[in-house]
């Protein structure tokens, strides 16, 4: 039987055992703290926009609450945990929902995805907290690990029953109903790789080829190509879409959750074609524009002055609230360029109003946040793009999964190797001139009639 957490006046009874128990009690606490969060929303605010009042924000939460690590951390789920978490991601705490919001949603779905983001909330913790007092920070790293232990013991059992199952299915065709779904086991070994890139500062090259032998094994008697392309949209679950696609734009190694060697020769002639095409894209644009002799007003496909391009268009920089310093916001501006002008080459001539259209949704979006907070890291137009704010409809998930593939293919200009060689001179002239291509072709003027106001 479940129980219930008991209450009495602020104080909440809760049997770590149970997990409908945790599950109450954090309604309990989020119905009781919705008044006091809206009175408060204004000064939260203000104090967010503060350095210092942000690394001391999450150290003040556990000072109220006894010494132990798996009750700091449920009262850190409890509490507003979410847009710190997000923002150490280099996503704006504004945007909702983030990346931290996504993740306690897929940790929903099994006890092992619920054991690794407790451990992520205990391990950020510690990374947000440098001051925090040695005993404190001792007792939540035993309990990181320990959630983390019993992720990694729970996942090799949920792997091992989806193998066992898999072969029964095979030469059975019986399919007992208690199995793991695949999309379950990828979602298990693609939080674990997320866990470890980011925590335990271990080698992940292990979760990166896991994860890519899931998304092959997932059909069979097909192309190389097409079965990752029906792979990768088998996936249903959008929220586990969305942490996939950023991940793989973001991460700052040169391995892959979906390509490997094998398909670098490939994915590198569909980068060179497409820049090509982008190219040829923006000489029609100019040549359009002097047909008559005269250079007419010009109506970017998006305008300079807009936050969207700003983001685009800065220099890549280290970010600030990126803590970790595991985020290519270099690879976030490339994917979301890339990304931008495949929909404008599809839809410039049919229907010009499509890429405007998905222009001023993005804008739209980043100027409900706020353009000093947005302009500040380029993850923010990628993740509401990885999530298709904008995107024609048609093919989304293939348009956004055809441009990572461009992504990993200018990851491994360079060849194979670590963070460092990413940063070689030859891949950053490669990764400079994609850019600077797809800026000039955005800064040009549609074949069709006006777009935004560029005023």
């Amino acid at each position: 039987m479940p129980h219930r957490p008991g209450t009495a006046g602020n104080l909440i009874l809760v049997n770590p055992e149970c997990r409908d128990s945790r599950r109450q009690a954090r309604a309990h606490l989020a119905r009781c703290g919705i008044r006091k969060r809206i009175r408060k929303q204004a000064a939260k605010d203000v104090a967010r926009s503060s350095p210092e009042s942000r690394s001391t924000s999450l150290s003040q939460v556990p000072t109220q609450i006894p010494l132990k690590g798996p009750i700091m951390v449920e009262c850190l789920i409890s509490s507003n945990v979410f847009m710190d978490l997000s923002h150490t991601w280099g996503v704006s705490p504004a945007i909702c929902p983030g990346p931290a919001n996504l993740s306690h949603s897929l940790s929903r779905k099994s006890d092992v995805l619920d054991c690794i983001f407790r451990a992520n909330v205990a391990f950020h913790w510690i990374g947000l907290n440098p001051q925090a007092p040695a005993d404190q920070k001792r007792n939540m790293e035993i309990v990181a690990l320990t959630y983390r232990g019993q992720a990694i013991d729970l996942a090799n059992k949920e792997l091992s029953w989806y193998t066992h199952f898999q072969k029964q299915t095979y030469d059975n065709s019986m399919l007992p109903q208690s199995q793991p779904s695949w999309e379950t086991v990828f979602s298990i070994v693609l939080r674990l790789l997320q866990l470890d890139y980011r925590c335990a500062h271990s080698d992940v090259k292990t979760h990166f080829a896991a994860c890519r032998e899931l998304l092959r094994s997932s059909a069979t008697n097909v192309g190389q190509q097409t079965l990752i392309e029906r792979s990768l949209l088998s996936i249903r679950n959008p929220h586990l879409h969305h942490l996939l696609a950023t991940f793989e734009c973001i991460n700052c190694t040169a391995e892959s959750v979906i390509w490997d060697d094998r398909d670098v020769a490939l994915l590198r002639q569909r980068l060179d074609e497409f820049l090509v095409r982008i190219s040829v894209g923006t000489r029609l644009s100019i040549g359009t524009q002097t047909v008559h002799g005269s250079t007419p007003i010009r109506h970017p496909r998006i305008p300079q002055s807009t936050i969207l391009w700003k983001c685009l268009a800065k220099e890549p920089a280290p970010i600030p609230s990126n803590i970790y310093q595991d985020v290519s916001e270099w690879s976030a501006q490339l994917a979301a360029l890339l990304i931008l002008c495949s929909v404008f080459l599809d839809y410039d001539e049919a229907d010009a109003l499509v890429g405007r259209a998905c222009v001023e949704d993005l804008e739209n979006a980043l100027l409900a946040v706020g353009e000093k907070d947005v302009v500040s890291s380029a993850l923010n137009p990628a993740w509401l793009i990885a999530g298709g704010v904008g995107l024609p409809l048609t093919a989304r998930r293939a348009r956004i999964w055809s441009v990572l593939g461009m992504v990993y293919a200018l990851k491994r200009s360079t060849g194979p190797g670590a963070l460092e060689e990413l940063n070689g001179t030859g891949q950053r002239i490669h990764g400079k001139c994609a850019k600077q291509i797809c800026l000039e072709y955005l800064g040009n003027s549609t074949s069709g009639s006006s777009g935004l106001s560029n005023d």
